[in-house]
């Protein structure tokens, strides 16, 4: 295995082909990592600094080196590890600077948040060199969702959230050749046996693609009713609260959700605007009945697959694609 490594103005700086062992992990919606251990030699050591690009052979995506570590080993050898993150990872690096209050697809609210703070701020020092935003990718069908995006939190985390939500991913991508990098949102493909549009993608241990099968069932952390707490208004301490899935007798578990992070009063412009009672009390069921999800009864089924068995991984199946996984017991 070898590695080229850049400069962040996509300039190759050399080809790290002595390596220990290397670990490029692949995400949906959050950054990639990767972990590289090499022996310490004067090409490694010129290559592998903190803010130096790395590139895998056949992927789009690049690392940004954030940690270097010089030791020795077991054996008694010199060692580097270097740490890195992909390059969607940047987001860390910005702050939204206006709040964000509107309606809309978490698709559309991913690419302005990036837009806004990464790509063509208003700020021109906060713009991300040679990164621009996919122009050709396609129309993502999720339901528009109420957003406020919250003055100074971090883009990173707004993103993430947005995505974890709608179950949908992004990454930046690199083009070697053209030194751009381009932002795109994307979703996985529905490959379960469910469906007909594409070719199912079936784990089983009678398909001898399977390693390992685990099942699990918890009610411990499960509840069924929450009364979620939103702030009246930006002084007094009044809350407004409502009531979601309400469950009678011994079933019923509840919970208190603090959702003062959702504000009544809102800037449009100049002025500051209130939403209604009725509207503020939906905005809060509506919190409610996303953080309901997260409190059901716990089921898990998880199959570590083998990835160049009869389904090949980045072939048949990718990150983010939904596939079927089977126990007939």
């Amino acid at each position: 295995m070898e590695l080229m490594v850049y400069d962040t103005a996509l300039i190759p700086l050399g080809v790290a082909d002595e390596l220990n062992s290397l670990l490029w992990t692949r995400r949906y919606w959050s950054p990639g990592e990767c972990k590289i251990l090499a022996p310490f030699t004067a090409m490694n050591n010129k290559l592998l600094r903190q803010g130096n690009l790395i590139h895998k052979p056949g992927d789009d995506e690049l690392a940004e080196i954030r940690f270097v570590q010089i030791k020795k080993n077991s054996t008694g050898m010199e060692e580097i590890e270097a740490q890195g993150r992909f390059l969607s990872g940047w987001l860390d690096k910005r702050i939204l600077l206006a709040e964000i209050n509107t309606t809309a697809t978490a698709q559309v609210l991913i690419k302005r948040v990036v837009t806004e703070n990464l790509i063509s701020p208003t700020v021109v020092e906060r713009k991300i060199p040679l990164l621009n935003l996919d122009g050709t990718e396609t129309l993502i069908a999720t339901t528009a969702v109420q957003f406020q995006g919250e003055l100074y939190a971090n883009c990173l985390d707004v993103c993430e959230a947005l995505a974890k939500e709608s179950a949908i991913g992004y990454r930046i991508t690199s083009n070697l050749r053209t030194k751009a990098h381009t932002f795109r949102v994307f979703q996985g493909r529905d490959m379960s046996a469910s469906q007909s549009a594409n070719r199912p993608c079936v784990f089983s241990q009678a398909f001898d693609n399977v390693l390992e099968q685990e099942l699990v069932t918890s009610s411990e952390n499960q509840r069924t009713t929450l009364y979620v707490g939103g702030v009246d208004s930006d002084v007094a301490v009044s809350r407004i609260v409502v009531e979601v899935n309400p469950i009678v007798g011994l079933a019923r578990s509840e919970k208190f959700i603090d959702a003062s992070d959702i504000k009544r009063n809102y800037k449009s412009g100049t002025s500051t605007l209130t939403y209604s009672t009725a509207a503020y009390q939906a905005m809060l069921k509506a919190r409610g009945e996303k953080e309901l999800a997260a409190y059901g009864l716990s089921l898990s089924f998880e199959s570590k697959i083998k990835t160049d068995g009869s389904l090949r991984y980045r072939t048949d199946f990718d990150v983010g694609d939904i596939v079927t996984c089977v126990d007939t017991r």
